[in-house]
């Protein structure tokens, strides 16, 4: 099965042009990631490999995810952000099962990705645990926490993505809190006992070789990204969270289709 970054980022155009509500641009920046991690990792049912995502916000890539993998009906995405939808803004493991986290209160998810990672290995189970984080969201505390952390416990079974698109919700994150001061973000997560690469995250063959690396400690990822990749107008922190009125969606997958 190959999931198409394109397909993608179409479904999710779809379920917040009809929600009018949710995040595009950090979902269409990681759409690629998300590919490559659906179409070579079993991650539909968190009971094998698992994928934390920390930032929550971009949740609609993983539903878009689950129905070209044939887990979610294409027709359900009409109840996105819906009160008694499965598919809530954020990722609510208590209402979907193909979710392993309920995130979106920034920062946290890496620490669940780690307590998966440990009960692993703990367990002598090989599976791999993925948490993908953005490069704002990296302002939080909790993340060096969680960095600082990984390494002592030796898990080489994780899999840190950092989805750096240099954009939040407020502009772009070298103006509002640098993460390349002093030294770059490659090198503040070496010095923590991390194996980084620094890749483009819109290259699939370039991710997917990051994840069959299996080395003797955990393995970071700093994808950079392209806020609202793949359609040129959305290319910009203020499409973080907007919704596209309907000559902007349809302007939108022409691009995305072409």
């Amino acid at each position: 099965m190959h999931i198409k970054a394109n397909n993608v980022r179409k479904l999710v155009l779809k379920m917040i042009h009809n929600a009018k509500s949710g995040h595009i641009g950090g979902s269409f920046s990681m759409a690629d990631i998300i590919s490559v991690l659906y179409s070579n990792f079993n991650l539909t049912d968190g009971k094998n490999d698992k994928l934390i995502l920390s930032k929550g916000h971009a949740v609609p890539a993983i539903y878009a995810a689950l129905v070209l993998a044939g887990v979610v009906e294409e027709k359900e995405l009409e109840t996105f952000r819906q009160v008694d939808s499965r598919l809530q803004g954020h990722p609510d493991k208590c209402r979907l099962s193909n979710v392993v986290a309920t995130t979106g209160s920034l920062g946290q998810g890496i620490s669940i990705a780690i307590g998966h990672a440990l009960a692993n290995k703990l367990s002598n189970k090989k599976d791999n645990v993925f948490c993908i984080v953005g490069d704002g969201e990296m302002q939080e505390g909790q993340i060096w926490e969680s960095i600082m952390l990984a390494p002592s416990l030796n898990l080489n079974n994780f899999y840190l993505i950092v989805d750096k698109n240099g954009a939040q919700n407020d502009g772009e994150v070298d103006k509002i809190l640098s993460l390349d001061t002093g030294a770059t973000l490659v090198k503040k997560i070496e010095s923590f006992g991390w194996e980084v690469f620094e890749i483009d995250g819109h290259n699939e063959d370039e991710i997917l070789s990051c994840f069959n690396k299996r080395l003797n400690k955990p393995v970071a990822i700093v994808a950079n990204t392209v806020k609202g990749k793949g359609v040129s107008f959305m290319e910009t922190y203020e499409w973080h969270a907007k919704a596209p009125n309907d000559e902007e969606y349809k302007k939108a997958i022409m691009e995305l289709e072409s």
